[in-house]
C-alpha cells in the first residue's frame, strides 16, 4: 500500500517534467533571419547562403562582443534548403534555426530556372519555414546580393529588411510580397515580387519614378536599391516592371494596399516644368468584366484624389478654375497613357495579368470547372480593357497664393 500511495504521488510529478529533455537555450541557436537561393554550377543543385544573425549585436550586451560582425554568411551547395541547413549545422557552432527567417532572396538566374518553383514549393514543408516571409529577386546572385548590403542605419540586419519591406505602403514602388500570394496566384495569374540589387546601372529619366532596380541616380549612402518588381509566371521569372509600373498596377487592383504617394505631372501652362502632387486612393476601384462578348471587356474605374504640393512655374491653379481644369484634364491623361502602356505591355508581354481580375472573372462563373475551361488569362490577351480615372483636386498646399515674379498666370 506504501509503494502505491508512492506511485500516485510521484507519478503527476513525473508528467511535469517530461517536457524538458529536449529543451535548448537561445544561445545555443543560430538563428537564421535571410535565407538566399542561387542556382549551382552543379546540374539540380542550389548554392543556398545563410545569413545568421548576432544577437549581441546591436543590443545590450553589444558592451561584451565590441568586435564581432552583427551576422554570418556562409553558402551551402545542396540539392535544397532543408537539406542545406544541415550540412550548415556542421559547419556553425550552433544549432541552425530557420523560425525567424523573415526574407528569401532569390537570384534572377535561378528565379528564371525551370526548377525554381519546385525548390521554394518544397521549402515549406518544414514546419520552420513560414509563408509570411517576404520575397525578394535580386539582378545578381543572392550571395552576392546579401554580401554587399551593408546598411549605414540599421545595425541588426533583420531590422533593415522589416523596414524597407514596409517602405510600399508609401511609396507603392514594389508590390506586397510574400510566399503565402506567390503560391496563391503561381498558377496562371502573374505574380510581382520585390525587386533589388546592389548593382548599378544608373539613368536619368523625366519622371522620377519610371526607375528599375539599380536604375535610380544615386551618390551616397546604401549600396542597395528597391524600386520595381520581378515578374513570375507559372513559377518563373518572365520579366521586370519599373517601380511607375508596379505602383500602376496596384492602382488598377481592386483593393490596394499604397493609399498615398508622390508624382509629378507636366504643367499645362508651361513647357518644359513639372508640378508635384500627392495622389490618394482612398475608396476601392470598381472593376467589371463582361465573360459574355468576345474578346471579354473589361471596365475599370479608379478614383483619386490629388493634393498639389509644388508649382515651380509660379502659375495660379489656386484660384484660377480654368487652370484648374486644364491640370485635371492633364494628370486624367498622363495617368490614362502610362495605363495604356502597361496593359499593353502585359497583353502581349507577359500573356497574362497581375492586376489579380481573376477574381472578379471567377465571379462570372457558377463553377470552378467553367471558369478553368475558360482559360481567363488567356483571354485577356486580347480583352478590350477601358480605364477610366476619376479625378478629385482638393488642395494646392498653401495657405497663400503663389508669389509673382512677372511670369505667365
Amino acid at each position: 500500500m506504501k509503494r502505491l500511495k508512492l506511485f500516485f504521488l510521484l507519478f503527476p510529478i513525473s508528467l511535469i517534467l517530461v517536457g524538458c529533455w529536449d529543451k535548448s537555450e537561445l544561445e545555443e541557436r543560430g538563428y537564421v533571419i535571410v535565407i538566399g537561393i542561387d542556382k549551382s554550377k552543379k546540374d539540380h543543385m542550389i548554392d543556398v547562403t545563410f545569413q545568421v544573425e548576432n544577437p549581441q549585436v546591436g543590443s545590450s550586451s553589444l558592451a561584451t562582443a565590441p568586435n564581432e560582425p552583427p551576422s554570418d554568411i556562409l553558402t551551402i551547395t545542396a540539392t535544397d534548403i532543408l537539406s542545406a541547413k544541415e550540412l550548415a549545422n556542421s559547419i556553425v557552432s550552433r544549432k541552425i534555426d530557420l523560425s525567424q527567417v523573415e526574407t528569401i532572396i532569390i537570384g534572377e538566374a535561378f528565379a528564371k530556372s525551370d526548377y525554381f518553383h519546385h525548390i521554394i514549393a518544397s521549402s515549406t514543408r518544414d514546419p520552420e519555414i513560414r509563408r509570411r516571409i517576404i520575397m525578394i529577386v535580386s539582378k545578381e546572385n543572392a550571395r552576392e546580393f546579401i554580401n554587399n548590403n551593408h546598411s549605414k542605419l540599421e545595425t541588426r540586419p533583420h531590422k533593415y529588411y522589416s523596414f524597407m519591406s514596409d517602405r510600399w505602403k508609401d511609396t507603392g514602388f514594389v508590390p506586397i510580397s510574400d510566399l503565402n500570394r506567390y503560391f496563391q496566384r503561381s498558377s496562371g495569374a502573374l505574380f510581382l515580387a520585390i525587386y533589388a540589387t546592389s548593382e548599378r546601372d544608373e539613368r536619368y529619366r523625366e519622371s522620377s519614378d519610371n526607375y528599375k532596380a539599380g536604375q535610380v541616380p544615386q551618390k551616397e549612402g546604401d549600396p542597395v536599391q528597391m524600386i520595381g518588381s520581378a515578374v513570375l509566371k507559372n513559377g518563373k521569372m518572365i520579366g521586370v516592371l519599373t517601380g511607375e509600373e508596379t505602383r500602376n498596377s496596384l492602382l488598377l487592383r481592386e483593393k490596394s494596399k499604397t493609399h498615398h504617394y508622390i508624382d509629378t505631372f507636366i504643367d499645362p501652362k508651361m513647357e518644359g516644368h513639372r508640378i508635384s502632387a500627392r495622389v490618394g486612393k482612398e475608396e476601392h476601384s470598381k472593376v467589371k468584366i463582361n465573360v459574355k462578348t468576345e474578346p471579354p471587356e473589361v471596365f475599370v474605374t479608379v478614383p483619386l484624389k490629388v493634393q498639389v504640393l509644388s508649382i515651380p512655374s509660379q502659375i495660379d491653379y489656386a484660384s484660377n478654375e480654368k487652370n484648374q481644369a486644364l491640370l485635371k484634364g492633364e494628370i486624367k491623361k498622363d495617368l490614362e497613357e502610362k495605363i495604356s502602356s502597361l496593359i499593353k505591355k502585359t497583353q502581349k508581354e507577359f500573356g497574362a495579368e497581375p492586376f489579380v481580375w481573376y477574381e472578379e472573372a471567377r465571379r462570372e462563373f457558377w463553377t470552378m470547372d467553367e471558369f478553368i475551361k475558360y482559360d481567363w488569362q488567356k483571354k485577356y490577351r486580347d480583352a478590350d480593357v477601358k480605364v477610366d480615372f476619376e479625378i478629385t483636386i482638393e488642395s494646392f498646399g498653401s495657405q497663400l497664393k503663389p508669389q509673382k515674379t512677372g511670369r505667365g498666370d
